[in-house]
């Protein structure tokens, strides 16, 4: 698992959204693109996620877009988002300048 992975997990297991686990994550940092699948706690299949993301001048990590392999999880990832927030802090020191690296 990798560490912005770790991070995101954090993120939703502490705003009660433990129900959601991140499988992958990809990230491509020349398009501020992703590429997640996630399991959800009673679905048999894996659920994709595609969106966007940029790096905010307060180093955070900003969810810009995100669409979902079925149409009514887009709508929930959307409600996810408005309750965790839609920016994520990078850590300081050198594992933050490591995942800005990334990014």
């Amino acid at each position: 698992m990798n560490l912005l992975q770790v991070m995101l997990q954090t993120k939703l297991d502490s705003s009660g959204l433990d129900w959601i686990r991140i499988e992958t994550i990809q990230l491509s940092p020349s398009k501020k693109t992703l590429v997640a699948d996630l399991r959800l706690a009673g679905e048999a299949d894996l659920i994709r996620l595609t969106g966007t993301y940029s790096i905010t001048p307060n180093n955070q990590i900003r969810v810009e877009s995100l669409n979902a392999s079925r149409q009514w999880l887009t709508e929930v990832a959307e409600l996810a988002l408005a309750k965790t927030g839609r920016e994520f802090p990078l850590p300081d020191g050198m594992k933050g300048k490591l995942v800005r690296f990334l990014l």
